[in-house]
Formats: C-alpha cells, sequence, structure tokens
C-alpha cells in the first residue's frame, strides 16, 4: 500500500506538493508556492525530508517549483528530476519570487545557497518522452509533454506494484504547445516495454539538438498513432505477438491520477474563450479606448500576442520587451512546439520569425517611448508582462489608462488573492473609471477535459487538484452524474491523505 500525502495544490490554487510513501521509496511531485502576502508554502513534515529519494518537478511556474530550495535547507540531499528547457527557465522565477517578496518586506524562508545546492537530473538524457526507464532502484518513470508551457511535463510511475499518474498543469488547445495524449503514451509504452533498448526508433542526434525526439511512432495525437498501428510495421506485428500485448492488459486502470482541475466547472473550450476575447477586443477597438493586456513573460502571452496580430490587423499594437523576449525563447526550443498552430495560420516558427522580424507594432525601448506611443495612438492593443499586476510597469500603464471609460484592462489568467489583479477584478470602480473584464484563456482543463481524461486513463483512485475546494467539490459532483464508471474520484485539501 502507498500512501499520498498532499502538502499542497488540493483545494486550492498553488504550492502543488504531492508525497507518496511506499515501504521503500518517498518521491516528491513538485514543491511549489501560493502567491499570498509573504506567500504559502508547502506543509512539508521535516521528518520526511530526509527520507525523499527523488523530487520530481512538472514545470518551473512558481507555484510548483519555489519552494523547492526550502527542502534543500530541511536536508534533502537527492536530485531534482526535470526537463532541460525548465531548468533555464527557474533562476528567473526564484529571482522573481526573491523580488516580489523583498518589494513587499517579507523574507525568504531559505538561503541563496539552498537555491544553489539543488541537484538537477534531466530526464530527456535518461530516455525519450514514452520510453520507460529506470529513475532510481524500484521506480520507473514515463513521461510526456504537458502544453502548458515549454518544458512542462507530465509523469507516469510505477513504484512498488501500482501504477500513478501525474498531470502536472495540462492542456490540449494550446495554440503553440505542443501536448503528448498520455493515454495514447501510455499504450504504445506498453507495447514497446522492454524493447527500447532494442529500438532504432530512438534518434539521439536529433534529440540533442533539440529537434524532435521521436522519429519511428509519433504519439502526441491520435490519428498518427492510429496510423502507426495499422501499418502492420513487422516489427510492430513481431511485437504485438507477445504475452503482454493482450487487450485486457493494456486496459487495465491506472491506481492512481493526480489530474488537473483548475477550471473546474467552466466547460467553454478554447475556441470559446477566443470568441469572447475576440469580441471585448472589437467592442474596445471600436470605441476608440485602448486595451491593456497584463500577461506572464511566458506562457500564455505569447500565443494570444500572435492570435491578435492575426486578427485584428490595422490595428495598432504594443508588446513590452519582456514578452518578445519570451517569444524569442520559443524559436529556440522548437520541439516544445506545435508543428502547425491551432487557430494559427501556417507553421508556427515561421509565424513566429515573421512576427518577430515585422514592422507591424512596436517595441517600447524608454518611458519616453511609452509616453510618446500612448499620446499617438488611439484604438491599440498594449502587451505587457507581469498577470499579476504587482510591478510598477504595470501600475505605471493601469495609472495612463484608468482614467478613461474608453479603455480596457482585459485579464486572461488566474489573479492570486492580494495581487493588484486581484484586486482590480473584485472591485475596479476602486481603482479607476476604465473598463476591467476577466477572460480566462485556456492554460489548465475545464470540466469537459478533465471528463475526457477520466474516460481515456481510468483509475481506481482520481485525485482533482488545482482549482478551490468549493469549486473542486461542484466539479466532483458533476463528475459523479457524468462519468459513472469512473473509480473513486476525490475533492481534498492541504494536509489531507490518501491510501491506495
Amino acid at each position: 500500500m502507498i500512501k499520498l500525502n498532499i502538502w499542497g495544490g488540493a483545494g486550492e490554487h498553488g504550492r502543488s506538493a504531492y508525497l507518496l510513501s511506499g515501504n521503500r521509496t518517498h518521491i516528491l511531485m513538485d514543491c511549489g508556492v501560493k502567491k499570498e502576502g509573504a506567500g504559502a508554502y508547502p506543509l512539508i513534515q521535516p521528518e520526511l525530508v530526509s527520507t525523499l529519494d527523488a523530487v520530481l518537478l512538472s514545470h518551473a511556474h512558481e507555484d510548483h517549483s519555489v519552494a523547492i530550495p526550502l527542502l534543500y535547507k530541511m536536508g534533502y540531499q537527492g536530485e531534482v528530476w526535470t526537463t532541460r528547457e525548465t531548468r533555464e527557465q527557474l533562476n528567473t522565477y526564484f529571482r522573481a519570487w526573491r523580488s516580489n517578496l523583498e518589494r513587499a518586506g517579507h523574507d525568504l524562508p531559505y538561503e541563496e545557497t539552498d537555491v544553489e545546492s539543488i541537484r538537477y537530473r534531466y530526464l530527456e538524457d535518461q530516455a525519450k518522452p514514452g520510453i520507460w526507464f529506470e529513475m532510481i532502484p524500484g521506480l520507473h518513470v514515463l513521461w510526456g509533454r504537458s502544453g502548458h508551457l515549454a518544458g512542462s511535463v507530465w509523469f507516469a510511475l510505477e513504484m512498488e506494484g501500482k501504477r500513478i499518474f501525474y498531470s502536472g498543469d495540462y492542456t490540449s488547445e494550446s495554440m503553440l504547445l505542443q501536448e503528448d495524449c498520455a493515454a495514447e503514451a501510455l499504450r504504445l509504452a506498453s507495447l514497446f516495454r522492454g524493447r527500447e533498448h532494442k529500438s532504432s526508433r530512438i534518434n539521439h542526434s536529433r534529440l540533442t539538438q533539440g529537434l524532435a525526439v521521436s522519429d519511428g511512432i509519433p504519439f502526441a495525437g491520435e490519428p498518427r498513432v492510429e496510423l502507426a498501428i495499422a501499418t502492420e510495421n513487422s516489427e510492430i506485428s513481431k511485437i504485438s505477438m507477445t504475452p503482454l500485448l493482450t487487450k485486457s492488459g493494456l486496459n487495465q486502470p491506472l491506481d492512481l491520477a493526480i489530474v488537473d482541475a483548475a477550471y473546474g466547472t467552466d466547460r467553454d473550450t478554447q475556441a470559446d474563450k477566443l470568441e469572447q476575447l475576440d469580441r471585448a477586443i472589437r467592442q474596445t477597438i471600436a470605441r476608440g479606448g485602448k486595451v491593456l493586456l497584463p500577461m506572464p513573460s511566458v506562457g500564455r502571452g505569447q500565443e494570444i500576442i500572435l492570435w491578435a496580430h492575426q486578427q485584428f490587423p490595422g490595428v495598432p499594437m504594443i508588446v513590452e520587451q519582456g514578452l518578445v523576449d519570451g517569444m524569442k525563447q520559443l524559436l529556440r526550443v522548437p520541439y516544445w512546439l506545435r508543428e502547425q498552430g491551432t487557430h494559427l495560420e501556417g507553421p508556427l516558427t515561421g509565424a513566429i520569425e515573421r512576427f518577430l522580424k515585422g514592422q507591424s507594432w512596436h517595441l517600447p525601448k524608454s518611458q519616453e517611448d511609452r509616453g510618446r506611443l500612448l499620446n499617438q495612438y488611439g484604438a491599440s492593443l498594449w502587451f505587457i508582462p507581469d498577470g499579476m499586476m504587482q510591478s510598477s510597469l504595470a501600475r505605471w500603464y493601469y495609472s495612463q489608462l484608468a482614467a478613461s471609460v474608453e479603455n480596457l484592462i482585459l485579464l486572461t489568467g488566474h489573479a492570486a488573492v492580494g495581487t493588484f489583479a486581484q484586486q482590480l477584478a473584485q472591485n475596479p470602480a476602486e481603482y479607476g473609471i476604465c473598463e476591467v473584464q476577466k477572460i480566462r484563456y485556456k492554460v489548465h482543463q475545464g470540466w469537459l477535459d478533465v471528463e475526457r481524461m477520466l474516460q481515456r486513463l481510468p483509475a481506481r483512485h482520481t485525485l482533482l487538484v488545482h482549482a478551490d475546494k468549493a469549486e473542486t467539490d461542484r466539479l466532483r459532483e458533476g463528475l459523479s452524474i457524468t462519468c459513472q464508471s469512473s473509480g473513486a474520484v476525490y475533492s481534498l485539501s492541504p494536509g489531507d491523505e490518501l491510501f491506495f
């Protein structure tokens, strides 16, 4: 029997940290913070830290990563397993978290030396996605892209006779980022298990170039997978005669699935969200107003910029440097991108290159530039970094637009408690007379996505995570009607335990 300790992330948004404890193996998946006040950290049990055998990190966002140094301060001496792209981004998130706390007059609970103590291991160095490998004795791991952020992954584990799936933050509806269908990856991995060392499908040359990691059986998308199976390739036919390939063997439910359900009972698709964004922007442009779109430096910002550039030709667009840097970063890691974007025209790398080389948008280089552009343009789109609007730059932009009812502040993601974005969303009239709207662009799963995942990845126990408790309760109740064939579905809270 294995015990799941929820140190954070279930029944709340933030501080994801899930501890799996068996008789011989102890694994922690993610260790982030909740951005409230001085920061809410995971409910780490100090006496267990030294027993950890490994930490698995799904992606770089602070609600999954920036409490990891606290583990080292408490005595953890092991490794953190993640992707190279996540590692590239982590220093930025560690610095941003420190700056946020210092600006607010709070202290970090760890030192810079604890950050420097982190020992990283990279998933790509051990196995390509969709191939099982033994991470430590007794723990087999398989990973795939989760479509949430460049470098973000999901994990499947085999540990002490149990099979566990952790989605990390997951979406199949990103316009830019490729996800690997976990259900198909697990199915194909079962087909090839034990034979990967003989396979010629691993192209290490292309892997090290970051161009691709699968040149034989692509598993990121059902049609291609089904096509591969249907070809009756001689190697596949040979493997399919082994006893492990019985249909019943492939369809055994998982023992535990920890599933991103951040958007709770929201049933909208990405197309619905884009239609809502389009309507809000067109209404503002029609009345001659400016639209301010605060975004994280990396993530949905680049997606919405490219979409808006295509959707509103001729409307002046101003993009701040942090978001341009995020666009350039995507070009450096094409493996994480879709070949063809959704809701975007043409190959994605070409679309990004054309945008960066284009003359149809403005990059302010100074405060004087910003003032000049604000005076020059009426109806226009303004993309700025900092989705929480905590920075002095975001506050300054707001101060310039707040005094006109024609302008719109358009929030497109989670606004943490206590941030200016959250205060603005709750009481816009308290701060100015411009319009404020929140239309959540999809970078997580809503009701229909969770329902589909439960059907395709059946599990004896499924834990819904990443939304507040009341919303998770409502989703669980709804799923009990629409997914009656599923195993037990849980809505739990930090501090809870689950045995399976």
